[in-house]
């Protein structure tokens, strides 16, 4: 009964946040996008969603500080990784609070597959000749594009 409602509950999230309008910005549509998917994925019931997504939101933002000050600092890519372990290892008593170990694991391996899928497309858009961070519906010239060069 719950995954029966889950399911709608997604497509509407998602249709809601394509509904928005174009100058909402690509990166808040990817992050509708992302949490989606990995709400799909997990399979999270309406009761685990409510608290996982605090527990994630806080584990992303303490993730994006880390590496941007990384980048600041233009640090190793293993000390990056180090850190990265570190923060998985500190948050995971707070995601097994709201979600099951199994799932747990299979939010790392979810967030390896949506970096591969936003890496692809970027990777065939590229080789297409297309505009990578185009908004929907704008085409070309359209609102949030920029002119390409001629040469």
């Amino acid at each position: 009964m719950k995954r029966t409602l889950l399911l709608p509950l997604l497509l509407l999230m998602l249709n809601a946040a394509l509904a928005q309008p174009p100058d909402r910005g690509r990166r808040e549509e990817l992050e509708s996008l992302r949490i989606a998917f990995i709400s799909k994925q997990l399979e999270l019931t309406p009761g685990e969603a409510e608290k996982f997504w605090p527990v994630y939101n806080a584990y992303q933002g303490d993730l994006r500080k880390m590496i941007r000050e990384h980048q600041e600092k233009k640090g190793g890519e293993l000390d990056l990784e180090e850190k990265v372990l570190n923060l998985r290892k500190r948050f995971r008593p707070e995601f097994t609070k709201c979600i099951s170990e199994q799932k747990f694991d299979k939010l790392m391996r979810v967030e390896r597959t949506w970096s591969e899928m936003l890496r692809n497309e970027l990777q065939r858009r590229r080789e297409a000749g297309e505009r990578p961070m185009m908004n929907r519906g704008g085409g070309p010239g359209g609102p949030g594009m920029r002119q390409q060069r001629q040469f």
